[in-house]
């Protein structure tokens, strides 16, 4: 298959592609929400959307269909997400579509997910033929596996409204002859769906958490007792799904940050995720603070408590923004954000 660019470096090395996995293993639970599986197919990949999320591209669709929405900015302080389904058939109409950005690609490759997306930088695109990986790129697919919103062409710009689907999803799978069967590390170290949920009985009270990822964008995530959820604003409005009028919301949520820098290009952003860093688990109205582990590209998140101990993630919908260290000094929530610092301080509740 051929990798098409756009933005973010010019220099096209040759495309690859290789079957990705052969023998599959059959899950014991799903591996993108930690829950009991549904359905009688338990060795299905997960889909990968990326999906834009400037201002100008709100509202966007079918990403509450999603279980894990990543997030993290991309360039000129805009940020884009990833949304992540564990089955092709939860995924209703989504988008707007945008390009692959390498941070997003480390994240994907790990769940081994079937990757949706319109272009890309040199960098992912790079990384994904290191990796021999096959994907469904607009650039090179175009409207087989994506259909343009002419009503909304109206009114938006056009990088605006491109939308995917399930069967144009398909199409693509067909076109570029991608295996929907394969083994993946599941995305967190989930706590086991048949035992109650983990309590963060030792965490502080947090019920409305704020933090930016730049100067552009900002977040802020309110939770809920009556639902138990998460519900996450940006842009000081909440952040909703047109396509079911409904705002989103999560059962976790993980805040991590790391350095991140320019590339030579001036203009993509670059993330260590090498180092790992810290972050903060946030379940149940409390957080804890936890540090992080990434490593390459192919490796999983591991996430531990400060003593290095891996804590156990509730079964769910996660949402796991990732921040720049200089951004850690925006967070503000209901009680002091505790750092790793002054993790052995007690910090008081606040309601």
């Amino acid at each position: 298959m051929v990798l098409s660019l756009v933005g973010c470096g010019n220099d096209t090395p040759e495309p690859e592609t290789s079957d990705q996995h052969t023998i599959v293993e059959e899950r014991e639970y799903n591996y993108i929400t930690g829950e009991a599986l549904s359905g009688s197919d338990n060795t299905q990949r997960p889909v990968a959307v990326m999906v834009d999320n400037s201002r100008y591209a709100q509202p966007q669709y079918g990403i509450a269909d999603a279980d894990i929405i990543y997030e993290m900015v991309t360039e000129g302080g805009i940020t884009r997400l990833m949304a992540v389904y564990d089955k092709l058939d939860d995924i209703q109409r989504v988008g707007p579509v945008r390009s692959a950005r390498d941070q997003f690609v480390q994240f994907m490759l790990p769940l081994n997910a079937i990757y949706v997306h319109i272009g890309t930088s040199i960098y992912a695109n790079d990384m994904l033929n290191f990796y021999h990986y096959q994907n469904i790129d607009g650039l090179y697919l175009g409207v087989s596996s994506f259909d343009y919103d002419e009503e909304r062409a109206k009114t938006y710009a056009h990088e605006h409204c491109w939308f995917t689907s399930p069967e144009l999803i398909r199409n693509g799978i067909e076109a570029t002859g991608i295996n929907t069967a394969g083994n993946l590390y599941p995305a967190l170290n989930f706590a086991d769906y048949r035992n109650e949920a983990v309590t963060l009985d030792n965490g502080y009270d947090a019920t409305e958490i704020s933090f930016r990822f730049s100067d552009y964008a900002d977040t802020t995530m309110h939770y809920d007792a009556a639902t138990n959820k998460y519900y996450k604003s940006q842009f000081g409005v909440p952040h909703m799904d047109a396509l079911y009028n409904t705002q989103l919301s999560f059962d976790n949520f993980l805040l991590l940050n790391t350095a991140v820098v320019l590339y030579p290009d001036g203009l993509c952003t670059a993330f260590d995720f090498t180092q790992g860093g810290e972050g903060y688990y946030f379940y149940g109205g409390k957080y804890i603070p936890i540090l992080w582990q990434k490593g390459e590209p192919e490796n999983p998140l591991i996430v531990t408590d400060l003593e290095g101990t891996p804590i156990e993630i509730n079964v769910g919908k996660s949402y796991i923004a990732v921040i720049d260290d200089a951004m850690t000094e925006t967070i503000t929530a209901t009680g002091a954000v505790q750092t790793v610092e002054d993790s052995t301080e007690v910090q008081p509740a606040v309601s």
